[in-house]
C-alpha cells in the first residue's frame, strides 16, 4: 500500500495538487518531499517547519533550507555545494516559474552571484530557463554573463541562438550558432538549426 500511497502523491505532485501531495509524503515520513510540495502550494513557513524537523539533512533539504534564507533575505555563511546548485537550482527555479510565484524566482536570480559561487554555471542555468518560458531581455543578459566566466561553453551559444530564433533575429539567431559549432563542430542541434536557417532565405 505503501508504494500505491506513494506513487498518488507523486501524481498530485505532478498535477500540482501540492497540499494533497503533502500530506500524503508527511504519512510516509518523506520530509523533503512533503516540505517541497509546502513550497510550491505558496506556504513558506510551512516548508520550513516540516524541513526544520529533518535531524540530518540530506543534500536535497539542505538545499530547501539555503532557498528558505534567499526568501528570507538572510546573510549566507556557507553557500550550497557544486552538485546541489546543479542538481536542484533550474528545478526550482523553474517550478517557481510555472507555480507564479514571480518573486521567488526573482529572489533567486538576483541571488546569482551568490550560488555562482558554488557552481560558476548558474547564469547559463538562469539562460535556459527562462528562454524556455520566453523571457527573451534576460536571456541575453544572463548569457553575456555566462560567456564572461566561459565562452567557450557551447550550450550558452546555443541556448542564445535559440531565444534569437524565437524572436525572429534570424542573423543573430545565425552567429550564435556559428559560434557554437567553433567550440563544439559536432554538436548536433546546432548543425541542424544552421542547416535549417541555411535554407531558410531569413539569413543574409
Amino acid at each position: 500500500m505503501r508504494n500505491a500511497d506513494i506513487d498518488f502523491a507523486r501524481f498530485c505532485f505532478e498535477n500540482r495538487q501540492y497540499e494533497k501531495a503533502k500530506e500524503i509524503f508527511l504519512n510516509n515520513d518523506m520530509l523533503y518531499e512533503a516540505g517541497f510540495s509546502s513550497l510550491l502550494s505558496g506556504n513558506q513557513k510551512g516548508a520550513k517547519l516540516i524541513w526544520k524537523e529533518v535531524k540530518d539533512p540530506c543534500p536535497a533539504t539542505g538545499w530547501g533550507l539555503i532557498i528558505l534564507d534567499i526568501l528570507d533575505e538572510k546573510s549566507f555563511v556557507k553557500g550550497p555545494g557544486y552538485f546541489q546548485t546543479r542538481a536542484f537550482f533550474e528545478v526550482y527555479l523553474n517550478l517557481f516559474i510555472e507555480n507564479k510565484l514571480y518573486d521567488w524566482a526573482d529572489s533567486m536570480i538576483e541571488s546569482y552571484k551568490f550560488f555562482t559561487r558554488s557552481n560558476c554555471e548558474v547564469p547559463k542555468f538562469i539562460a535556459r530557463v527562462l528562454s524556455f518560458w520566453g523571457y527573451a531581455p534576460l536571456v541575453h543578459e544572463f548569457a553575456e554573463i555566462a560567456k564572461k566566466i566561459c565562452v567557450f561553453d557551447p550550450e550558452i551559444h546555443f541556448i542564445e541562438a535559440e531565444t534569437f530564433l524565437a524572436e525572429e533575429k534570424y542573423n543573430q539567431a545565425y552567429d550564435a550558432i556559428k559560434e557554437t559549432l567553433k567550440v563544439a563542430p559536432n554538436y548536433f542541434p546546432a548543425m541542424k538549426m544552421k542547416a535549417m536557417l541555411e535554407n531558410s532565405g531569413f539569413v543574409l
